[in-house]
């Protein structure tokens, strides 16, 4: 069997069970916080203005913004700094550019943090 065939699902399967193993306790802390809820209203209790629910981070758009600056900066540095050839002549660090598009997000993200909070200052 072709190596080129094993290798690519055996690399991406990791991730994908890690995001998915995430993604379920999400879910099943969620549905647990609603159950308890759902019972604390069945019996009775007057429920507070502001419920235990969803943690909503203060700066999650400033969060991101430095996580997608810090991991294209990485990615563009670590394929610049590998010295692999991925086909006859063709260096690794050709694909630097990679990782412009999380930098680029980042920006994004960043830019979107900046004028929200500048906005609900003045607001």
């Amino acid at each position: 069997m072709d190596p080129a065939l094993i290798i690519p699902p055996l690399v991406l399967l990791p991730p994908v069970v890690i995001i998915a193993l995430v993604l379920r306790y999400r879910r099943t802390r969620a549905e647990m916080r609603y159950r308890f809820l759902l019972q604390l209203a069945e019996s009775g209790v007057a429920l507070p203005a502001s419920l235990p629910g969803e943690a909503t981070p203060q700066h999650c758009d400033r969060r991101r913004a430095l996580i997608l600056l810090a991991g294209g900066i990485g990615l563009s540095v670590t394929l610049l700094a590998l010295p692999l050839d991925y086909h006859v002549g063709r260096r690794l660090s050709e694909l630097w550019g990679l990782g412009i598009l999380p930098v680029a997000l980042g920006l994004g993200y960043l830019g979107n943090w900046y004028l929200t909070r500048r906005g609900s200052a003045h607001g």
